[in-house]
């Protein structure tokens, strides 16, 4: 993995706290604790899955870590450095370090639509493999609009989630373009590589306005897709929440939506950066620990 002192925290062992998006689709945020050949991810903050270096850059899959002792990972002369590590670790949720973004960009005006993935910052982008967008895993089709349904649009049985796919595929057109770019502190992009990009595109800089806040823009020219896409980011509100650069108001409205979404929030309750309607956020965890007691005794 490539090393990026300045966007981690450092501990007395040398390791490395950081945190990365789960992209194409969206799947919220992961913590990272590395300590070369180990490292640990975690997607709640409790349940750390430990994993050893590989041949190369490769990772398998080793025990668990949970801070109460109730994993499986075993300490030795081998892992005593790297458990210290995870006893040590600095406060949840780590800085997110995956600063070099991949976006598709709109035919018309190549602007940002819809980002593709993010990686640590290195001297040379990874290779372009994929330009298309996914709004959920294959398959999952749990994603509901309700202010969409709301506007009265012709439904033919086409689940919300393949509507708004096709919308961003129509927009980025037949021959999409993505590019990355490096984002700096101020939201601000430098253009790097991409695919089938135009050659005054490449080395262009853009200002934060010009990037979607979240995962796709919520700009569009009729408020029907206005409006699909802003459902789409208030059913991933729990998940964004655990992004570190949201303006307050968007931070107020994801807290707002993700309220409706106690036990999802609930479950990510280590890993918010910030809260703004903290009365608001304390009813619905214990809206959750009421409901999971529910259940346990059911």
């Amino acid at each position: 993995m490539a090393t990026v002192p300045e966007l981690k925290q450092l501990s007395l062992v040398g390791a490395a706290y950081y945190s990365l998006r789960r992209l194409s689709p969206y799947q919220g945020t992961v913590q990272v604790v590395d300590l070369p050949p180990f490292r640990a991810m975690s997607a709640d903050g409790i349940t750390w899955m430990v994993q050893i270096q590989q041949r190369g850059s490769r990772y398998a899959s080793h025990e668990i870590w949970r801070a109460d002792g109730s994993g499986t990972l075993v300490e030795d002369e081998h892992t005593a450095e790297f458990m210290r590590a995870l006893r040590e670790q600095p406060p949840l949720p780590f800085p997110l370090a995956d600063k070099l973004e991949l976006w598709l960009l709109d035919e018309k005006d190549a602007l940002p639509l819809a980002i593709l993935g993010a990686a640590l910052p290195r001297p040379k982008p990874p290779r372009v493999t994929h330009t298309t967008w996914q709004a959920a895993l294959k398959g999952d089709d749990g994603f509901r609009a309700p202010h969409y349904a709301e506007l009265g649009v012709p439904a033919d049985g086409t689940s919300h989630r393949e509507i708004l796919e096709k919308r961003v595929r129509e927009t980025a057109g037949e021959a999409p373009r993505a590019q990355w770019f490096l984002r700096d502190g101020t939201g601000d992009g430098q253009g790097l590589n991409g695919h089938n990009l135009e050659p005054a595109q490449a080395g262009r800089r853009l200002t934060r306005e010009q990037f979607p806040e979240l995962l796709l823009r919520e700009r569009w020219d009729n408020r029907a897709d206005a409006t699909l896409a802003r459902d789409y980011h208030d059913w991933n509100a729990p998940k964004l929440l655990t992004h570190s650069n949201l303006s307050r108001a968007t931070r107020d409205r994801l807290e707002r939506t993700a309220c409706r979404q106690a036990e999802s929030l609930y479950r990510l309750r280590h890993l918010l950066p910030e809260v703004v309607n903290p009365d608001l956020m304390q009813v619905a965890l214990v809206e959750a620990v009421i409901r999971r007691a529910g259940k346990t005794e059911a």
